[in-house]
């Protein structure tokens, strides 16, 4: 009884917890679609390159529910992560630095029954921040144009895993996407002062479901090697958000007043709003408990997804979206899970990753064209509040992470992310019952 206590507290404070996730980007090609998409890889799978699919340990893995059987019915799970990155843009010889960060996610994973386990917490999908401006002259007339935009889409996801044969799994979750996204867009004529000012402002506001199905088999190889084998489905969404549009003229010189006002709310077939189907495989080797190597691969049809024309990103249906795929892989070693010393205890992880953008954006030339996204990360895990004769250990796990966003067309911008992020794993018999002697 006391486990479920501490379960029904800590799930509290996750519900306190949900409104601080928050806007983390800067990036100028958040202006499209539905902004940076972010992985859903957590903790341990971050730091080994965002591998998920194949991952089965003693760690919060959302990113393949299949996953959660891989805890025994003594063991609580509790991971909580936050990170801080620094941003470099650059197009020709302009420069800029950002910084951001903030919670990035918190998840938990128990046994509820004999061969079944569940996990619940909150994940960030997507996040909006950006603030530039342009200057263009045509047919001898100058234009100033500024943009900004913020927001993001959160998900609160509930899985269950069964275990229905030895060493199968399968799993699913189901996530409620919730947010908005805000858009501004502003332009005044600077070659004839007396020109009035444009302004507009767009909305986009989304609640839907989410499901993820995933497959894990484990085949043990021999007595020391074992191969897990993983897969994932998400079938498409099709959802309408909430558009709400304002566009104004103001007179020169007033920018408080509007002139002209129109403002319109678009719902239903007017503001589609899909989400992909997504495809992923992949699997993990672990040699003798010490070292894992995986790889994933991922595939996400986005041609088939709408989006509302009325969001006014200049794009059209044909031009909007790209088909995704991603690749990631990576590693994990420690010299001696079950070594009293503290550094044998450690775990190092690292990993690399690919993938093409899954928006189009536009250069000041009117080209459209997306962009390559190259990663490498590394890690370590500090055990802490081990139980060595258990094989249960807690872990502070330090990721870093080197990202590069590199357009395909000139005069667009290049992204460069340095981040370090910095995670809770606390893996606890809290539901062992206490013997009175």
């Amino acid at each position: 009884m006391q486990g479920y206590k501490k379960l029904l507290l800590t799930a509290g404070l996750v519900a306190f917890l949900i409104p601080v996730q928050g806007q983390n980007t800067d990036s100028p090609y958040s202006r499209y679609g539905y902004g940076v998409l972010n992985n859903q890889a957590v903790g341990v799978s971050r730091a080994m390159g965002g591998i998920t699919y194949g991952v089965r340990s003693l760690d919060a893995n959302p990113g393949n529910p299949a996953s959660y059987t891989s805890v025994d019915s003594l063991t609580f799970i509790f991971d909580m992560g936050i990170s801080y990155v620094k941003s470099r843009f650059s197009e020709g010889n302009n420069v800029q630095n950002d910084n951001n960060g903030g919670l990035d996610y918190i998840s938990m994973q128990f046994r509820v029954a004999k061969k079944m386990g569940m996990s619940f917490g909150i994940l960030p999908f997507s996040s909006v921040g950006y603030q530039f401006g342009t200057q263009e002259t045509r047919n001898g007339i100058s234009t100033t144009k500024t943009f900004t935009g913020s927001g993001n889409f959160s998900q609160v996801y509930l899985g269950l895993a069964y275990e229905p044969i030895e060493n199968l799994s399968i799993g699913g979750n189901v996530s409620f996407l919730f947010g908005n996204t805000k858009y501004t867009r502003s332009m005044s004529v600077t070659s004839e002062p007396s020109a009035n000012s444009e302004f507009q402002f767009h909305k986009l506001t989304m609640n839907s479901l989410k499901f993820d199905l995933g497959v894990q088999y484990t085949l043990p190889l021999n007595k020391k090697d074992l191969l897990t084998i993983g897969a994932v489905l998400s079938p498409k969404v099709t959802t309408s958000g909430q558009i709400d549009r304002i566009k104004s003229d103001y007179a020169a010189g007033n920018s408080n007043t509007p002139i002209t006002s129109d403002t319109a709310r678009f719902t239903g077939s007017d503001a589609y709003s899909d989400l992909p189907s997504t495809y992923g495989l992949g699997f993990t080797w672990n040699r003798d408990r010490r070292l894992t190597v995986g790889a994933d691969v991922t595939f996400q049809n986005w041609s088939r997804v709408r989006y509302s024309e009325n969001m006014g990103d200049g794009l059209t249906q044909a031009t909007r979206f790209n088909n995704v795929w991603r690749f990631n892989t990576g590693l994990e070693y420690v010299i001696d899970p079950r070594d009293r010393n503290f550094v044998k205890r450690m775990k190092f992880r690292g990993g690399v990753n690919y993938s093409n953008s899954y928006i189009n954006v536009q250069n000041n030339l009117g080209e459209i064209s997306g962009y390559k996204e190259y990663g490498a990360t590394f890690g370590f895990g500090l055990p802490i509040r081990d139980v060595v004769y258990s094989g249960r250990t807690s872990y502070i796990n330090i990721n870093l992470e080197y990202r590069s966003l590199n357009p395909e067309k000139a005069n667009l911008v290049r992204e460069q992310y340095f981040g370090i992020s910095v995670g809770v794993c606390i893996n606890e018999l809290w539901f062992m019952k206490n013997k009175l002697r």
